[in-house]
Formats: structure tokens, sequence, C-alpha cells
């Protein structure tokens, strides 16, 4: 634990809790502080996150999350991870002059910087829904599409510098490393099943063709995007949705705000790979409902363009992705604790079926779009 945080003060906790519990005399006297495990940011590295649970001298009990991004040197502002652009975002206050549209971030009591760091101090929001079904996913799908949609019919989007640009153009460059050198990654045999060789030419292919998937999404209709909307980054509250994790947020085209939602939603044990063209289709059609709620009156099948090439780009990614995890053997007894299934054979399998979906398929699509598009 950062010895910062362990000696935290009470004259840094005061203000920050008499916030939360919106009484300006309330003094915390007692508090534990918890690490909280999970989101973007731990996975690539630079990120702290906390619950801190206390009382007052009345006892009435309080909580509090406390986010830390630690600066990760070399890591430019235009980068598609900046460290620091979830800070930069809450800081601005650039969400709060939305219309309502029954989605919101978490409330946010302080951000404070330091050399090293950022620390942002936040609600502790408690999830109230423990499993999601067809109307969640539609619901949250249309409010994202209000969302995206507020800034297709009047409101400003937002030129800051430190905001992602077109985010998922800007993650395939670097995946040049694995497909140069296909061949020798499928000289592993779990590479094999979570990439089968029949499929490698045509995958191969889909890389081909990655500036033109690229080329329409910055001619679509732009938009502000989350970046990574999953069930994990969706917390509902009895007022409102609220989306946490902002850390990848930018301008992006109509459609690729579903990306994250639909990918990252189908390695959900309660999600069957089968039901992937229902979940597509449910999240999709709710996006569109909540683009036509904002006044957007634009075709359908440029959302749908935006929507198939991002998620050709992220299915490229994936490839990478899943290539160096289960060629990393260390990883292997952690991959099978947070899955469904018992075995890495049985992962790297699923993994393959998901590629079908999530890059062949899609590419296909888009392949189809484009051509009707030109």
């Amino acid at each position: 634990m950062d010895s910062r945080v362990e000696n935290i003060a009470k004259e840094t906790l005061t203000p920050i809790v008499r916030q939360a519990l919106d009484q300006p005399m309330v003094v915390p006297t007692t508090w534990e502080i918890t690490p909280i495990h999970g989101g973007w940011g731990s996975a690539v590295g630079g990120t702290a996150l906390y619950r801190i649970v206390g009382q007052t001298e009345t006892e009435n009990t309080w909580s509090l999350v406390l986010k830390i991004l630690y600066e990760r040197p070399g890591e430019t502002v235009d980068s598609p991870y900046y460290w620091k652009r979830e800070y930069e975002l809450y800081r601005s206050q650039m969400l709060a002059t939305l219309p309502q549209i029954g989605l919101t971030t978490p409330l946010i009591y302080d951000c404070a910087e330091f050399p090293d760091a950022c620390w942002i101090w936040m609600e502790d929001i408690q999830e109230e829904k423990t499993t999601w079904d067809s109307t969640t996913y539609r619901l949250v799908a249309r409010r994202l599409g209000r969302f995206n949609g507020a800034y297709l019919t009047g409101h400003p989007l937002p030129d800051d510098p430190w905001l992602s640009d077109q985010w998922h153009c800007r993650i395939v460059p670097p995946l040049a490393d694995i497909f140069d050198h296909l061949d020798d990654c499928l000289q592993h045999p779990l590479v094999r099943r979570a990439l089968p060789l029949i499929e490698k030419d045509e995958i191969l292919s889909i890389w081909q063709e990655r500036e033109r998937f690229c080329a329409a999404l910055t001619r679509l209709p732009q938009t502000l995007c989350h970046n990574d909307v999953f069930p994990a980054n969706v917390l509902h509250s009895k007022k409102s949705i609220k989306l946490i994790d902002w850390a990848l947020a930018g301008r992006g085209a109509v459609g690729e705000e579903l990306v994250c939602f639909v990918a990252l939603s189908l390695y959900s044990p309660q999600n069957l790979l089968s039901q992937a063209e229902t979940l597509d289709q449910d999240i999709f059609a709710g996006y569109v409902d909540g683009l036509r709620d904002a006044g957007w009156t634009g075709d359908a099948r440029l959302v749908r363009l935006g929507y198939t090439c991002a998620m050709t780009l992220r299915g490229l990614a994936g490839v990478k992705q899943d290539i160096l995890l289960v060629r990393d053997e260390s990883k292997h007894d952690f991959l099978q604790r947070g899955s469904r299934f018992g075995n890495i054979k049985d992962i790297a399998d699923f993994w393959a079926n998901i590629r079908r979906f999530r890059l062949i398929k899609m590419a296909d699509e888009a392949r189809g779009l484009l051509g009707m598009s030109n």
C-alpha cells in the first residue's frame, strides 16, 4: 500500500467525508483502508483502488473510494492509455453539462495532483443488480445511445488533447510484432488452439485490410465515447446508471461505443456463446433507440458500420492478447481461476470460438457494409 494512503490525515479526510455525508460539521474519527482489485488500469499497471470506511464522532458510518493514477514514464498525452486521462476528465467536469439521459459518472469529491500521481476521491457506489438479463443490456445500450447521440445533435464535441482520438485505430500499429511473426507463434500448441491454423489466412487477410477499417471510422459521424463499457464498469443505483473507469474516453465514430460492451459481455458465465447473436442484436437495437431518443436521424447502417469496423480492430488486438496469455505459463493459474473452464486448453478453445464471432464474422459484415457505402 502506498505509504501516503496508509498515513492519510484526518485533515485530508474531513472535507471529503463532509461532502459524502452532506453534513458540514462532522469529523471522521476512525477508518479502515482496504485495497480493491480490478479495472483496466490495474491490468496495464499504474492504478490503485482503495475503499475507506469509517465513522464520525457522532457514530455516522461513511465510505469513500480513492483511485490513484500513477504516472507511467514515457506515456504521451495522445497515448490510447494515457495515465492521467480520467483525472483530467473528472476535473474538467465535462460530463456535468450533459442533458438528463439516465447515465452519469460517480460523484467526485476531490481531485489532487502529486509529482508522480493523481488522486481521485469518489463516492462508494453499492451495486444493486447482481445479474443482467436482455432487458438490462438493452436499457444500458439505450442510455449509451442517448449519451453518444447528444454529441451528434448539437452538444459540443470536446477537443481536449488528453482525450483519446480514434481509440480503436490507435491500438492497431503495436500489433504488427505478432502478425509479422504469426507462423512462429503458431508453433506453440496452445496458440494453435486459440487461433486454429485453418483460420490463419482469413485472419491475416483481415490484418491486411486494417487501414480500410480505420479509414471508414474516421469518415463516420463523430461523438464522445467511454470506450470501456461492460457490466463491471456499469453500476446501478436507485437514481441512475453510473459509468466508472473513464481512462479510455475520447472521440470516436458512432457505433464504436458498443464494441467493448458486446465483446467483453461474451466472456460472462451467464452469456452462452450460442446466444452471441441475440446479445449483439439486443445491444445494437437499444443503442439505436437511444440515438433516436437524442434526436439523431441518421442511417442505422452507418452505426452498424462503425460498430463492426471497430469490433474487427479490437478483435485483431484480441489475437495478440490471447497469444501472449497462452504462451505465458505464469498466467495460466490466474486464467483458470477467473474462468468457467477447468483447464487452459478449454480456455484456448473458447477464445477461438469467440474470435470467430467478434473478428471473422464482424469483418465479413463490415466488408459488406463498406461495399454498400462505396
